[in-house]
């Protein structure tokens, strides 16, 4: 399906599309969200972000966790959601590696897909960690990705129960983003600067494949290192 949707004459881009998703999980209206695109689309920023605007903090409504958990943890994890306060959300990032591991994609069916009315997840093997052999899963997790294997029948599975968004964004979208960035402060960068410094990238940037947010906040650090030479810095990073 295409990142941009077009409700009431007004065409939603890929960062708007995800955010009502998110907004969406927070409400309750599903149990999982999978968001996949490549690094440095601003995946990871947009969530926290928006949790924030929720009014949601971490540890306390929800739980953020980055690169490959065991499937101990991931239980573990699971039960330390549970006593969270609505909406009891968790935030998985970057754990393609978890998805390869059959032992944690049972605990995630178990998690998101309710049998009966609950969503019973089981742990049958022993650990000394663990003491409930058994809970009822009553949160929702969010799945930030940067590539999926959608040829996986598990993989599939995941994705078919819950909310999926591939977010792809254009040279336009990406630089337009730069701009709603440099509107922010930035260590002691005047504005002006920092609006300059995103003319040079969209001027320089329209034919590199090396243009992702990240490249924003590396500009801005090179203007502070040597401001009379950023350009020519930055033009070594494309």
């Amino acid at each position: 399906m295409s990142s941009r949707i077009k409700r009431n004459n007004k065409m939603l881009k890929p960062h708007e599309i995800m955010k009502k998703y998110l907004i969406g999980i927070c409400k309750g209206y599903s149990n999982s969200l999978v968001v996949c695109s490549p690094a440095g689309y601003g995946k990871t920023e947009l969530t926290l972000s928006t949790l924030k605007e929720l009014g949601l903090e971490e540890n306390e409504h929800y739980k953020y966790i980055s690169n490959y958990i065991t499937p101990v943890e991931l239980y573990l994890l699971l039960e330390e959601v549970n006593q969270l306060k609505e909406p009891r959300i968790l935030v998985l990032d970057d754990v393609e590696d978890t998805l390869t591991n059959q032992r944690s994609i049972g605990l995630l069916k178990g998690a998101l897909w309710a049998s009966g009315g609950k969503r019973i997840v089981g742990w049958r093997s022993g650990s000394y960690r663990i003491k409930n052999k058994e809970i009822e899963f009553t949160g929702r997790i969010i799945f930030l990705l940067n590539q999926i294997n959608k040829k996986s029948a598990i993989v599939r599975a995941l994705i078919d129960r819950g909310l999926f968004f591939e977010m792809k964004l254009t040279l336009q979208d990406m630089f337009e983003l730069m701009r709603q960035r440099a509107e922010l402060p930035y260590l002691d960068i005047p504005y002006n600067k920092r609006k300059e410094i995103v003319q040079f990238l969209s001027k320089v940037g329209g034919s590199s494949q090396n243009i992702t947010l990240r490249l924003l906040p590396k500009a801005f650090q090179l203007y502070k290192l040597s401001p009379n030479h950023y350009q020519h810095l930055v033009m070594e990073l494309l």
